[in-house]
């Protein structure tokens, strides 16, 4: 989802307009989720996926012609894949999908939402927006609004406050859209969610890979390092954030680790590796590795259980780093790595 907001954000900054197709409902079983989005550009170019099949050819079609209507055009395509339309395809999915097409202008207004909405999604932080259109099948305009919910609730014509905050706390909740309706009126609440934060402490050529393939696979990158010749966007492009360290020693001051980030630690020396990982094990990030021979793990381990570390703690690092799959070069090697990333983030 990073990557498809990030091209929206660019496309309309460079003025051009596109459809922006999600899927709104989802029953039963289906290609893919409420929440999944895909880009239509005039050039018939697309970007993302809705699932692919008959569903999508029909949704490009659709998407042609509302190319056609006004600028901030809406309208809403039901299939059921239960019926004949599956069967003339050779799906076996058996659920149902309304996908919803708006027609985004290159306008400011469209632009400064989706800059914002990028902008959040690279600093990790959940961004709601309000999109408001006339009720029905098609509405020939729409607005829509980013929500700031520290701030007060916005009011709208004809939509309760208390429903407005209803759908807000939902939509933030689940991560998908809910749709509110008035006599006249159709509202939907979107969240977007930040990717899992993986920090990764070091910047040496074992980071550089990995960063890289991190980001392919949505994780929100940070790479952190005390030398600004090595953490810099010259050698990390796709990284979402670079911080250049006054030292190890207060690495995670102002981080913001949850439940959801995950830790690597490739620094260039044990001595910062203790250091970060001391720090590392005191976060409830759900990963935590550091790379290193068993000799250099043992060392760091029993220097950290000496400084009162538990044992406990300390089994939650993986290390040696990543799945086992004889690597060598450090794209080998990051391949390992966020191979076991993924696994981890699988539950499996």
């Amino acid at each position: 989802m990073k990557k498809l907001i990030h091209n929206i954000r660019l496309q309309l900054e460079s003025g051009n307009d596109l459809i922006l197709a999600s899927i709104v409902k989802s029953t039963g079983s289906t290609p893919r989720s409420s929440g999944s989005k895909m880009v239509i550009l005039r050039n018939g170019e697309i970007d993302g996926t809705i699932g692919g099949g008959l569903v999508e050819a029909l949704v490009l079609q659709a998407a042609a012609k509302l190319f056609n209507n006004l600028e901030n055009a809406v309208t809403f395509k039901k299939f059921d894949l239960s019926n004949e339309l599956a069967a003339n395809a050779d799906m076996i999915c058996g659920g149902n999908v309304t996908v919803m097409l708006e027609h985004l202008s290159a306008d400011k207004e469209n632009t400064t939402i989706f800059s914002t909405i990028d902008t959040g999604l690279r600093l990790g932080q959940k961004i709601t927006t309000l999109t408001l259109m006339d009720k029905g099948e098609t509405s020939s305009t729409s607005s829509k609004r980013v929500v700031d919910l520290d701030q007060d609730v916005p009011v709208i014509t004809n939509f309760p406050r208390e429903e407005l905050l209803t759908i807000l706390i939902k939509s933030r909740k689940t991560d998908k859209p809910i749709v509110l309706e008035s006599e006249t009126k159709q509202l939907i609440a979107e969240s977007f969610a930040p990717q899992p934060s993986l920090f990764i402490f070091g910047a040496g050529h074992v980071s550089r890979p990995t960063a890289a393939l991190a980001s392919s696979v949505n994780f929100r990158t940070v790479v952190l390092d005390d030398r600004s010749e090595f953490a810099n966007a010259d050698r990390f492009p796709l990284a979402d954030e670079i911080k250049v360290l006054t030292n190890f020693e207060n690495a995670f001051a102002n981080l913001n680790v949850t439940e959801s980030s995950y830790i690597i630690i490739v620094t260039r020396g044990h001595l910062h590796d203790k250091t970060v990982l001391a720090e590392a094990l005191k976060t409830p990030a759900r990963y935590v590795g550091m790379i290193g021979s068993s000799k250099k793990r043992n060392a760091i381990y029993d220097a950290l259980i000496e400084e009162g570390v538990t044992q406990e703690s300390i089994d939650r690092c993986h290390c040696p780093i990543g799945i086992s799959i004889g690597a060598q070069t450090p794209e080998e090697i990051a391949v390992s790595i966020v191979a076991e990333l993924i696994q981890e983030r699988s539950g499996d």
